[in-house]
């Protein structure tokens, strides 16, 4: 068959179609379902011997703090635990239910490499300090979210602590309700620590606690890793603590210089949590004695 050269025209010249951009390998999730859940158990049961005993809001918080339905995932993760025998449900004071570490679970997870110990005995899960305890728990567990490290009464009763606990308490006189610290690669670690507000405390007892603020500096342990750093108190915002707070601090520190009231003041944070029934941490606000003085003046 004889072809024109009128019919090549636009196709003798023509450029090839340029090849498709090949796509990128899909990206693949190495690990199977079965490993995946491994790891969130063990996430789990290691919250759960961190902070002594906990709810299923406490842990979803810990493990999962940016999941839509992580009280959701937490709640099956911590069935199958408690079916393995390595959680157990208690009964707390609100009539919910808490979860502790069995003898099981501690064996379990020594055998990993973390030393635990069974949390069945606690009496906080259904005693009066239950509220107390749980709020300084919520509150650790936020600080761990923005990338704390935080020892709560239960640890420190246990002296598991990078500095000696022992040391701490004999320069405040008190065991905290809770620590906070960050690690630094430059310089020593400050801790501040925390006390919880649940019942009404007398004025005495609130300067007790102020006192702490004027050790701000003070190492707590022989090599300096450790220094105080600040006092925390954490309250239920509906009740009026910052303003008996501020009453003590007035009577405390109210002959001092004005510079040295602001100094100490500024050491102290208040932590006014708004809570729903029953303890449910919405959310918080925070700012320093000396900024609530300036409001009131």
């Amino acid at each position: 068959m004889k072809v024109s050269t009128s019919d090549l025209q636009g196709v003798l010249g023509a450029t090839p179609a340029a090849a498709p951009p090949s796509r990128a390998p899909r990206q693949t999730n190495s690990r199977s379902g079965r490993e995946q859940a491994r790891i969130n158990e063990l996430k789990c049961m290691r919250v759960v011997a961190h902070h002594g005993h906990v709810r299923i809001a406490e842990l979803a918080r810990a493990v999962w703090p940016k999941a839509r339905y992580a009280e959701q995932v937490s709640r099956r993760v911590a069935s199958r635990l408690v079916a393995e025998g390595l959680l157990l449900e208690r009964r707390n004071a609100l009539g919910s239910r808490s979860l502790c570490l069995t003898r099981v679970g501690a064996t379990w997870l020594e055998a990993r490499g973390i030393e635990a110990q069974h949390t069945l005995d606690l009496s906080s899960v259904s005693g009066s300090t239950f509220f107390h305890r749980t709020l300084a728990t919520r509150y650790l567990i936020e600080r761990q979210v923005e990338g704390f490290q935080t020892a709560g009464e239960y640890l420190l009763l246990r002296r598991k602590a990078p500095f000696p606990v022992d040391r701490m308490v004999k320069m405040l006189r008190k065991m905290p309700d809770g620590a906070v610290w960050q690690r630094r690669a430059d310089g020593p670690a400050t801790v501040e620590v925390c006390e919880v507000e649940a019942a009404r405390k007398a004025l005495p007892q609130l300067a007790a606690c102020l006192r702490w603020a004027e050790l701000v500096g003070q190492p707590l342990d022989q090599a300096g890793a450790y220094r105080l750093g600040g006092l925390v108190f954490v309250y239920d915002r509906e009740l009026n603590h910052a303003r008996r707070i501020l009453l003590a601090a007035t009577s405390l520190w109210g002959h001092r210089p004005l510079q040295e009231r602001v100094t100490l003041e500024r050491r102290v944070k208040l932590v006014a949590v708004e809570l729903r029934d029953p303890l449910v941490w919405v959310g918080s606000s925070v700012t320093t004695l000396h900024d609530l003085r300036q409001r009131a003046v």
